[in-house]
């Protein structure tokens, strides 16, 4: 029954692992949609993706109509707005690269890692991973307001859902993992309690 129980653990701790790895075909996807909201119109007029967001986006391309005009448009009419811009985002119109994300990378593959030996690890680097995710789409959701372009938008995508759905997922497994031996052993005391008396 032992032998039974251990290998299942081993098993699922393998298992465990998947959740995260998928994370990484899901960054592919994009991780934030730049969209336009002045008319309620919710098709995106940019899309970028992890990978370019890490390397550093370049506005000039990236934006589509009408976003792009508006940006030109502010410009032209008001020099200042440049400045204001370059405040915000030094090499305007090109955003500065985030290399932390490739760092964050590393984070759920060692939580992938980890889940066959140390869950607890494991939990911790994925969770962290997550809040680091989405604390930088609030980053560029403030660098986004505070360029003041009323067209632009920055909302989660859905990698980016699929990604910490996954976190969770990976989380909820790696807590079984650590709370199932316990659970066990607690049923077997209980047998041998019952099988003395």
């Amino acid at each position: 029954m032992k032998n039974n129980s251990s290998k299942e653990i081993r098993i699922f701790k393998k298992l465990t692992a998947l959740p995260y790895l998928l994370v990484f075909l899901a960054l592919l996807m994009p991780l934030a949609n730049v969209s336009c909201s002045a008319k309620n119109d919710s098709k995106p007029i940019a899309q970028t993706t992890f990978y370019q967001i890490a390397s550093g986006v370049d506005l000039e391309e990236s934006l589509v109509e009408p976003a792009r005009g508006q940006m030109h448009r502010m410009v032209k009419e008001n020099p200042k707005t440049l400045d204001h811009f370059k405040s915000q985002i030094p090499n305007f119109p090109k955003m500065e690269p985030v290399h932390h994300l490739y760092g964050i990378l590393v984070a759920i593959f060692l939580a992938a890692l980890f889940s066959w030996f140390v869950p607890l690890a494991s939990t911790v680097m994925g969770l962290l991973s997550m809040i680091s995710l989405w604390s930088l789409l609030m980053k560029l959701t403030h660098i986004s307001d505070s360029l003041g372009i009323p067209l632009l938008k920055i909302e989660a995508g859905v990698g980016l859902y699929c990604a910490s759905f996954l976190i969770l997922i990976g989380t909820a497994m790696n807590i079984a993992t650590l709370v199932r031996p316990a659970v066990l052993a607690r049923r077997e005391r209980k047998k041998a309690k019952k099988a003395k008396s």
